[in-house]
């Protein structure tokens, strides 16, 4: 929080992306039954944090949950990812399927609220919401999305307009339940997914809306995953107070692209190093990150995207243990 406020903290911020991709095996405890339980993701979201003793912890609802928000029926089975099994939008004259269900029906805060009276009293509490983009893809299906582009283009905005209520209601239920800071997941706007282009023209406009409107309530990070270097100064003007970026970005060069205006999130490789790496390459990434933030302006250290549930716990405790050693600030200096 203070680095958000513009002020020097004591040491580097760790955040990492620890989700419900990883926090169920902390307690041992099935994905399947914690995508689409906010109790039992709650309860090891607040385990990991009590674990490895990050500054941050993320409150999701669940990936299973939030589709439901529009009304998309979801799967999940193992540990695998929750799947949209129904696209409910075949084309335009299926727009007024989208039925927004309110977030709180049904229990579906109140794990936020538990897991923010768990671990607020020493750490942030992150929530996440999908963007309208994000919304518009899932409920349509991603192919048909981004073909439309071109067959359609007037119908893809249509959409995303129409998905933006979903954002705004998720954000302002998580805020309302007590949230430090919002996470706008925008991941299939990646440059790896999309044009610049086609960012500048579909995604951004309503992300930048939907920011405006939920920064009044709490502080917005936005998340968008792989490679968002070509947009960055695009995401800086949206109004989010926090830009996570992935591994494939550059951390110098994107912390040069903002010149100091936003905080960076990252972006230390989930999978490469967290989930494949070695105690080693671990602090030798978190040196590395700590090198190129150095004095280019306000900086958390985190994971560039989701921790995989395969990764060792010893290499996510690395990451903390390491982040504290290096990351500590003196005076006004920079970290040493």
């Amino acid at each position: 929080m203070a680095v958000l406020a513009g002020e020097t903290p004591d040491m580097v911020p760790i955040v990492p992306v620890l989700d419900g991709y990883f926090a169920p095996k902390v307690l041992g405890r099935a994905s399947d039954e914690c995508w689409l339980n906010g109790g039992c993701l709650a309860d090891c979201l607040a385990a990991a944090l009590e674990r490895f003793g990050y500054d941050g912890a993320v409150a999701e609802m669940g990936l299973g949950p939030q589709p439901s928000v529009l009304g998309c029926p979801v799967e999940v089975e193992g540990n695998d990812v929750p799947l949209v099994v129904e696209n409910i939008i075949g084309g335009r004259e299926d727009l007024d399927r989208l039925e927004l269900h309110d977030p709180w029906a049904g229990g579906k805060m109140e794990p936020v609220k538990r897991l923010i009276g768990s671990v607020g009293a020493r750490a942030v509490v992150l929530g996440t919401v999908r963007s309208p983009f994000e919304y518009a893809a899932t409920v349509r299906g991603l192919i048909e999305f981004m073909t439309d582009f071109y067959r359609d283009s007037e119908f893809v905005r249509d959409l995303i307009e129409a998905c933006k209520p979903a954002t705004l209601a998720v954000g302002r239920a998580l805020a309302q339940a007590g949230v430090d800071a919002l996470v706008i997941k925008d991941s299939f706007a990646s440059s790896s997914m999309i044009s610049p282009a086609h960012y500048e023209e579909f995604a951004y406009p309503a992300e930048a809306e939907a920011i405006g409107e939920l920064k009044t309530e709490v502080p917005v990070i936005l998340h968008i995953c792989r490679n968002s270097m070509p947009i960055l100064p695009r995401m800086a003007r949206t109004g989010a107070a926090v830009l996570e970026i992935d591994a494939p970005v550059d951390l110098a060069a994107a912390m040069e692209a903002v010149e100091g205006r936003v905080v960076i999130k990252g972006n230390i490789d989930a999978v490469a190093v967290i989930e494949k790496g070695s105690r080693e390459s671990v602090e030798q990434a978190v040196l590395s990150a700590i090198a190129a933030a150095r004095g280019r302006g306000p900086f958390i250290l985190s994971t560039g995207d989701s921790i995989p549930i395969s990764a060792p716990e010893d290499n996510v405790a690395a990451l903390v243990e390491f982040g504290r050693r290096h990351g500590k600030y003196q005076g006004a200096e920079p970290w040493s």
